[in-house]
């Protein structure tokens, strides 16, 4: 994540009242950051201290500060196809990262919302090189400075945290958390959830975003083969992008299940599930968009059952219908399913899933039906070369939407193979490629597809000292149709980056 994560860039300069507009909603925004750092970081110092005062002699917590120096060269900062403009961006980016190690792997733990609301990426569920930790905090501040344009100077925060913690004998706590405030639109690809393409404009914009993805559950032990699990989650996202709307999300629900062959992993359960949707414009409600907010139940029952030891199968089938003030997003009904194949080989683990459920239109707003499948892979294939592939294809019938003059249903494809190879020990080199496609029913609408290259070395000079090359080149291309959607346009865009990381780690 290091190179990735270094590709942050600057702010559009605005009119006074647009800036007084952004100042009171990134005053918002900051609040509603600071109350959710405040939070992960007593939830950090609980499980840190819970870890550090029990943990067992082949057990360790590993406290990492960093420290990164970087030097970027960007050819069309802000991302147009005329008139580009390049610059020189030097990037400090502070962090820390916290990880508590166990000897124990977990890779046999799947982290999994009610089976209804996946079809999505789940890279947990995938073998790592080592056991996934039970504790992992990570959090870095990304300042920087343009050397021509001064005034898209900006800071940036990332944080991620997943926890997996047994907090009693019969209680255990799973949880992802992601963070992302940012004013690069490419910086805005990482996220727990697929990628939709539901929100190409503020993909492209330069305007700060941020970006609040929570996901858990809470599981307890009844009594002998019974267990009942309590399911949250909830997604802020904040995009100061006059066409798109801002979503705010919460999730809570249970699920009851009942052990059927506790050798073999396998349950039945049934679960409940409800989502708040609701909206906020930015100015005008995008072209055929809504802002009425909603709610979303769904009842499903499943079984997941091990059929090999290598071989796991989760599915599940129910029913789903919406309830709001507006009629637009009120009564729609639908039966939704889950499908889920996980086989683990010696090399790695591979993954393929199908879902069927209600979503948001995000940026655009509405109750969309979205069937989606989904594939992941990550092979260890030599001692040296790692490989991993993300993909999914979506359909998504937009059904609340009914004062459009553009028919908003779409396909979308996205596929994300990626390569590392560790050339001589302290030697590595990587290479990754991301290819997304939205293709709209409407014919008057104009097809959209991205391409993203990323190619980086890095070179460990000593244990705690890292200095990485990188290369990344981005295109967007339209196809076909007489109108864009939501002032999306074509550009392309070359960057160059090299980085000196300071990462000394304290092991207790």
């Amino acid at each position: 994540m290091g190179g990735l994560m270094m590709w942050w860039r600057g702010r559009r300069l605005t009119s006074r009242q647009q800036r007084r507009q952004e100042e009171y909603s990134y005053a918002a925004g900051f609040w509603r950051l600071h109350g959710v750092a405040v939070g992960l970081s007593a939830l950090v110092f609980t499980l840190v201290t819970t870890a550090a005062s029990g943990q067992e002699p082949s057990q360790r917590l590993t406290i990492t500060p960093s420290l990164s120096l970087g030097e970027r060269y960007d050819d069309n900062i802000f991302e147009t196809q005329t008139n580009k403009q390049h610059d020189f961006i030097t990037v400090l980016s502070p962090g820390i990262h916290v990880q508590y190690l166990s000897p124990t792997p977990t890779l046999g733990t799947p982290f999994l919302l009610p089976v209804f609301e996946s079809g999505r990426r789940a890279p947990e569920l995938l073998l790592e090189p080592t056991p996934a930790p039970p504790l992992d905090f990570d959090y870095h501040a990304i300042f920087e400075l343009f050397h021509d344009d001064s005034n898209q100077n900006n800071v940036a925060h990332r944080l991620a945290l997943t926890a997996a913690w047994p907090l009693a004998p019969s209680l255990q706590v799973r949880l992802r958390e992601l963070l992302l405030v940012t004013e690069e639109p490419l910086g805005r690809d990482e996220r727990l959830s697929d990628p939709t393409g539901l929100r190409p404009v503020s993909q492209q914009q330069r305007a700060r975003t941020i970006r609040n993805e929570a996901e858990g559950r809470a599981d307890v032990r009844l009594g002998g083969r019974l267990s009942l699990g309590v399911l949250f989650g909830s997604l802020v996202e904040d995009v100061q992008v006059s066409q798109e709307l801002d979503e705010f999300r919460y999730t809570v629900g249970t699920e009851l299940g009942y052990a059927i062959n506790v050798a073999r992993e396998s349950r039945v359960f049934l679960a409940y599930q409800v989502t708040f949707e609701s909206f906020r414009n930015n100015g005008a409600v995008p072209l055929g968009g809504t802002d009425a907010s909603f709610q979303v139940h769904a009842i499903s029952t499943g079984v997941r059952h091990e059929l090999t030891p290598t071989l796991a199968i989760q599915a599940a089938l129910g029913y789903s219908f919406t309830t709001s003030d507006a009629p637009e997003d009120d009564n729609h009904k639908a039966v939704i399913a889950n499908v889920g194949l996980i086989k683990t080989f010696n090399l790695g683990q591979a993954s393929l899933r199908y879902a069927r459920r209600f979503i948001s239109g995000e940026g655009q707003g509405g109750v969309v039906l979205a069937d989606t499948l989904g594939a992941t892979a990550a092979l260890n294939l030599t001692g040296k070369l790692t490989a991993r592939l993300d993909g999914n294809v979506s359909w998504f019938d937009f059904r609340s939407v009914t004062t459009r003059t553009l028919n908003l249903n779409q396909r979308f494809l996205s596929v994300e193979p990626s390569l590392i190879y560790q050339i001589i020990r302290p030697w590595r080199a990587s290479v990754g490629y991301t290819y997304e496609y939205s293709d709209f029913s409407d014919n008057t609408l104009a097809n959209r597809s991205d391409h993203r290259l990323f190619l980086g070395t890095q070179f460990a000079l000593r244990e705690w000292l890292v200095a990485e090359l990188s290369y990344r080149y981005g295109v967007r291309r339209l196809h076909g149709g007489n109108a864009t959607a939501g002032d999306v346009n074509e550009f392309t865009g070359n960057q160059v980056m090299l980085t000196l990381t300071a990462s000394p780690s304290f092991r207790f």
